[in-house]
């Protein structure tokens, strides 16, 4: 956008060295005459005014029905999509680059001093602008698609946040102690830049804060088993677990599956009473969870970064990510018996495929008891006989009718 009135200077700087006058020469001009030049800049400043001024317009009415029926942290995703900063930058840069080139057309110049080379790029620019408007526009009409939305929630939900292995955890007196200078949400865990930063020193290093926690000024974010102080500032180890003002889509799958469990609460809550969309929701998760499913770490046991560090990431597994969203899902989805059957359902269908894959019968035992934990909370709550018993069908059907289901049995 500040590139806008160098960039007519530059284009300006060349008519004068001979562009007007090849673009003359060849007879590419698009105006006749100066009074034509001066019409066409005027109208394109106007164009871009009216282009920028309704785009603004449709994105905050989109996003304010967006954010009332989906999430207000959803409006956080589009605007980090990088198509819509191009666009309002792109609207942005046209609109100053116009106003340059309106300064610089004279309408009672004579037609031999004409800026030919900055009145054609004004309108070559109206075209760029028209067709990153369109894109911007449909991109816009697709985010209050809930289910798009979602479809994107759950496909980044499944990957990240790091890719963990179980351990035991270190018994030790910790040597360094690295606490937050502020109040505020984790952003993430740069476990490479801490890596490089360390150098091998440190021995083992607990990162005690997980993305998207919460902490304090003054809670524990690393703990090392030797102390680095006098060779690594300690500025630098703060600097690889930012503490941020809000939640946000930067800290990755944590955020996500939450914002999932949002939309769904949202959706079943008496003002907007879409329960559809919480099936939806509920489906996805269940995909997140299926692509989550390596980071399940055994009770007694700690997530630990999986590329030969000794960083223990206590809170960063599966149970880390998924135990207080899912519980916060059964709380708002157990008033709908539909939302909890498909629920218990996908509990099910995941347990299979990890008893399939040979994983930990503890992961198994840990869906089963969320998907209790749901049949049970909803059956308290439903007041009619036939939805009590098509949900304790439900968890029947899924965990209790097939205890012989072994490894590798389909």
């Amino acid at each position: 956008m500040f590139s806008s009135w160098p960039a007519a200077l530059l284009i300006l700087h060349l008519d004068r060295e001979g562009l007007s006058d090849t673009i003359r020469n060849a007879d590419l001009s698009i105006v006749a005459n100066a009074d034509a030049a001066q019409q066409v800049v005027t109208s394109a400043v106007a164009i871009n005014a009216a282009f920028l001024t309704l785009y603004f317009s449709l994105t905050l009415l989109v996003l304010t029905v967006a954010s009332s029926n989906l999430g207000v942290r959803l409006v956080d995703r589009w605007l980090d999509k990088g198509l819509v900063r191009v666009s309002l930058a792109g609207l942005a840069f046209t609109l100053l680059f116009s106003l340059g080139a309106l300064g610089a057309v004279d309408a009672d110049a004579p037609f031999e001093e004409l800026p030919l080379g900055l009145v054609t790029t004004t309108v070559f620019l109206q075209g760029v602008n028209v067709a990153m408007l369109t894109i911007a526009l449909h991109d816009l009409g697709r985010t209050i698609f809930v289910d798009r939305s979602i479809a994107n929630l759950g496909e980044d939900a499944k990957a990240g946040p790091v890719s963990v292995e179980a351990r035991d955890p270190a018994d030790l007196d910790w040597a360094q102690r690295v606490c937050s200078p502020r109040e505020g949400y984790v952003e993430g865990n740069n476990l490479d830049r801490l890596a490089k930063h360390l150098d091998g020193r440190g021995g083992i290093v607990r990162v005690c804060a997980a993305p998207g926690q919460h902490v304090l000024e003054g809670e524990t974010l690393l703990l090392l088993e030797q102390d680095v102080s006098g060779s690594v500032d300690e500025g630098k180890l703060l600097g690889c677990v930012p503490v941020g003002d809000f939640r946000s889509d930067g800290q990755g799958a944590v955020f996500r599956i939450r914002l999932l469990v949002e939309i769904a609460a949202r959706a079943l809550s008496p003002a907007v009473n879409d329960f559809y969309t919480a099936l939806t929701a509920a489906d996805r998760l269940g995909a997140a969870v299926l692509g989550q499913r390596k980071n399940w770490v055994d009770q007694g046991q700690v997530a630990a970064y999986r590329n030969g560090t000794l960083f223990e990431l206590p809170g960063q597994d599966f149970r880390g990510l998924f135990e207080d969203p899912l519980n916060a899902f059964r709380q708002a989805g157990c008033q709908y018996p539909s939302v909890s059957i498909r629920m218990i359902n996908n509990y099910a269908r995941i347990r299979d495929i990890v008893l399939d894959d040979g994983q930990s019968d503890q992961f198994a035992e840990f869906l089963e008891k969320l998907a209790r934990e749901l049949r049970d909370h909803a059956m308290s709550v439903t007041d009619y006989d036939g939805d009590r018993k098509d949900i304790a069908d439900a968890f029947t059907e899924g965990f209790e009718k097939d205890e012989t289901h072994t490894r590798g049995t389909p």
